[in-house]
């Protein structure tokens, strides 16, 4: 499983942000620009809830703007998003 970390960026909608790359897993599968669409399958953010069909751009703004953050990339949506498990992350030890 492909890992990328960085700063979330701009919001694009409820489970929808761009994330500013910073690091990246020695031996991911894909190339990665340093700015990525991420498309939020679960996360481990308390302040959002289990459903990401709950999610609204302004939650993911108040819980995610500027974090520093991991994803695990599941898969390539159509829209060209990488659907990916954003977690915390300690930005040390990522």
């Amino acid at each position: 499983m492909d890992i990328i970390w960085g700063n979330v960026g701009k919001i694009l909608s409820g489970q929808i942000f761009e994330l500013n790359i910073t690091h990246r897993k020695n031996g991911n599968k894909n190339t990665y620009s340093d700015i990525e669409k991420i498309r939020i399958s679960e996360t481990d953010f308390g302040s959002l809830p289990k459903d990401t069909s709950n999610y609204t751009k302004d939650l993911v703004e108040e819980s995610l703007s500027g974090v520093f953050v991991k994803c695990e990339i599941k898969e390539k949506d159509q829209e060209g998003n990488y659907v990916s498990s954003v977690s915390h992350s300690g930005q040390g030890g990522y």
